[in-house]
Parts: structure tokens; sequence; C-alpha cells
């Protein structure tokens, strides 16, 4: 099992960091962990496209995790997709790709109906909601969805990914919490997203020591996150959704290590690490 991380920014735009996806792959399987922004182009740069993925997990509903869901979809349609959609989401998801869908209706129909192409079965979208937890199998890959603490998002999940007695963790988008140190737990990979203390600076009225307050209430910051890895006794600590995307890596990586007991990994683009 591979795991590609595609996006490793936040919602400030970043050419070296695009938005939050993952790709975990094997000879059978590419699954896709949230579409942020230039997921397409980062799937692209790996020579594969929306034609190639077998089914698509969302964490939640931030526009940073989704906002490139209708393009992976139309763009996986020019490249000959001839499979409908699994889409795999927490409860308002389907509510969420019917408006997006019903947003390009018009010029979908127009498309469909002028360039006469063989399928159109790309656009069939079959959407599943999580329940608090659960488990999925996408062909050789299994799935445990649990949720975790992204509030006031109501609904933010976790995953862990099963293949060939391995054991992947994703943290989505949380504050530290009890789900994440239970089903974490003896990861080979342990992939969590960290807000880098010290490395925001407030901007006039519009990012204000209330905003970064918030902001960081819940995310899990850097002085918390080794924490976080050592309590789960994780082989493999990745650090991904970097907020800022900026920053002293030295610095980030000294505070965890003295929390974790060992380097972190920080996430780049593109970066694959196999598990």
């Amino acid at each position: 099992m591979d795991l590609t991380l595609l996006g490793t920014g936040c919602p400030s735009v970043d050419f070296k960091r695009f938005g939050p996806a993952n790709l975990i792959s094997t000879k059978k399987t590419n699954l896709l962990v949230d579409c942020g922004s230039g997921v397409t182009q980062r799937l692209n740069q790996l020579k594969l496209s929306g034609a190639n993925i077998d089914a698509l997990l969302l964490t939640h509903l931030h526009s940073d995790h989704v906002i490139d869901l209708y393009q992976l979809i139309i763009s996986s349609w020019h490249s000959y997709r001839v499979k409908p959609w699994n889409i795999f989401g927490p409860p308002g998801t389907k509510k969420f790709v019917k408006g997006i869908m019903n947003v390009w209706k018009n010029e979908r129909a127009q498309r469909i109906a002028y360039e006469a192409r063989s399928s159109a079965k790309a656009f069939n979208i079959k959407v599943k909601e999580f329940n608090s937890i659960g488990n999925i199998k996408i062909n050789d890959l299994k799935i445990k969805y649990f949720e975790v603490d992204h509030k006031p998002v109501k609904y933010a999940y976790g995953f862990n990914i099963f293949h060939n007695n391995k054991k992947l963790t994703i943290s989505g988008d949380t504050r530290p919490c009890e789900n994440i140190m239970k089903f974490g737990q003896n990861s080979d990979v342990l992939l969590h997203e960290v807000f880098i203390d010290g490395e925001i600076k407030k901007v006039n009225k519009m990012r204000t020591r209330q905003t970064l307050h918030n902001v960081r209430k819940y995310h899990t910051p850097s002085s918390l996150v080794g924490k976080v890895a050592k309590l789960t006794r994780c082989k493999k600590l990745v650090l991904t959704h970097l907020v800022p995307t900026r920053f002293n890596e030295n610095k980030l990586k000294k505070i965890v290590r003295d929390d974790y007991g060992k380097n972190p990994i920080i996430g780049k683009d593109l970066l694959k690490i196999k598990i």
C-alpha cells in the first residue's frame, strides 16, 4: 500500500502546497481521500486522472477539502471514465453533491449532447453517508471510519485503512480527541494535520488574535501533535494540512520530536510513502 500526498496545504493559496488530498494505492485500487484545490493537476503529475479512481472518501465538507469535486468528476469524463463514481462522506454529502451537479446541469447536458461520447456513466454519482463509526471495503482495502472533533463542524471523520496487515490512520481535521487516540493505536503511519504555533501573524482587522485563537482551537497545534503521536504508538508520523504553509521546518521538527521521541515526516506535495 502506498500513500501519496497530493495536497498538504490549507485554505491559503500556495503553489507549493495544494489543497488537502491524499491517494492510497495498491495494485488493485486507487482510493482518493478529499479533493482540495489542484487535485486533478496532482493526479496528472502521477500520470493518473479521475478515470483511475475507484472511490472517494470525504473527511468533512469544509471548502478546502471538497472545492475541486466537480472538476474531478467532469475531468474524469474527459479522461474516458466509463464507470459511476462511488463517494463516501459525512451526513450532508448527498445534498452537497446534488447541489454542485445541479449548478452545472445545463452545461453538462449540452456537452453530453454535442460531444457524442460513448458513455456518460462518469456522471452517475453514488453517495453513501457515514454513521458515527463503520466499515467499508473497496476492492482489497478495508476502511474503518470514525468521528473526530472539528467543532463547530458537526460532522468530521478520520479513517483507518488496512491492507496486507498494514494500517494507515488519517486524522482528517481535528483537535486532539479520544477517537484519534483509540483508532490510531499502533498505526504503521499516522497522517495527521497540524496548526503550527507562532508562525501566523496578525493582519490588521482581518486576522485578529481572536481569529488565530479560534482557528488553532479546532485543529491540533504543533505543541500537541507529537504528544498525540506518542500516545498512539504509531511507527511513523507524517504531518499534513500545514497551517500556515510556510514555516521553519527545523523548528517544527524539534517541537514534535521532543514529544514524540523521533522526527516526524513533514509532508510535501507528491511525497510517496510505502506502507
